[in-house]
């Protein structure tokens, strides 16, 4: 497999979409850091609007530019999922995946290698991108902060879960990937899916627990904004305590990558295994 991986890793590195992604990721904060300006220096000019916004939750905060990096439905975070699935899809379109088969390449090694470059890819992009959207952000606008140590234990927290979110997504478009062998099914399932998994989560403080409460237990848990969420804790919500616990929400969030993920990769797995390579 390390033969694989290597080879795999090689073409991700020469391929040109992993350029066109550092553009994508070095241009868009500098690009929505311009438009926050913008839009901030509009409200400057109207003295009514500046001064109904002083004092409160500013949108034009370093907190809320940060809190956005990691978020799927945001502008990079649509475009390094698709382009993950892309890259592995590559494989079908130009033969080389036969062609592994043929030299007799273990199909369940080829697909992890697949997985693997899908992940290494998503997290090295995301993080460029959101060290560079923080490191704007810091830059050019006030970041509002509650004491030291809690602030690194959110900062943690919300790089890791983050983090972790584009490796259950790297699971998510290399599955598909590998089962619908075609480049543009497979980037428009991976963008729906990542707006559709968001907008259930997003949700999931509207449903009436006493009804529906468990349903929530079958879509990935996704905890990353913990700049601006408020302690939801499905723990807590199905106990019906009141009781506010980052640390719960993050091994739920942990959890449910690690389950959600295994679950993508054995489905892709056993689609992969059993389908003729042509």
């Amino acid at each position: 497999m390390s033969s694989l991986l290597r080879a795999d890793i090689y073409r991700m590195r020469k391929n040109r979409l992993t350029f066109v992604s550092l553009i994508l990721v070095l241009g868009f904060p500098v690009l929505i850091t311009l438009m926050y300006l913008g839009i901030q220096a509009l409200f400057s000019l109207d003295a009514d609007i500046g001064e109904a916004m002083d004092g409160s939750v500013q949108l034009f905060s370093a907190n809320s530019l940060i809190s956005s990096a990691y978020s799927l439905t945001n502008n990079i975070g649509l475009v390094i999922p698709a382009f993950a699935g892309i890259l592995v899809c590559t494989d079908y379109s130009n033969g080389t995946l036969r062609n592994k088969v043929i030299a007799g390449n273990k199909r369940t090694a080829i697909y992890f290698s697949h997985l693997i470059t899908a992940i290494l890819f998503s997290v090295v992009m995301i993080t460029i991108y959101a060290a560079v959207t923080t490191i704007l952000a810091l830059i050019f606008f006030k970041f509002n902060k509650e004491g030291l140590e809690p602030l690194v234990r959110e900062i943690i927290y919300f790089v890791v879960n983050g983090t972790l979110s584009f490796v259950f997504m790297a699971t998510v478009s290399t599955m598909l990937a590998m089962v619908l062998r075609s480049i543009a099914p497979t980037l428009i399932f991976t963008i729906v899916l990542a707006i559709v998994l968001m907008t259930a989560n997003s949700i999931i403080g509207f449903l009436n627990y006493e009804k529906y409460k468990y349903v929530v237990y079958f879509i990935p848990t996704f905890c990353s904004n913990f700049f601006n969420l408020q302690g939801l804790s499905l723990i807590n919500i199905f106990s019906g305590t009141a009781a506010e616990s980052k640390d719960l929400m993050f091994a739920e969030g942990m959890a449910s990558y690690l389950f959600f993920g295994a679950v993508n990769t054995m489905i892709g797995l056993l689609v992969f295994n059993r389908r003729d390579i042509k």
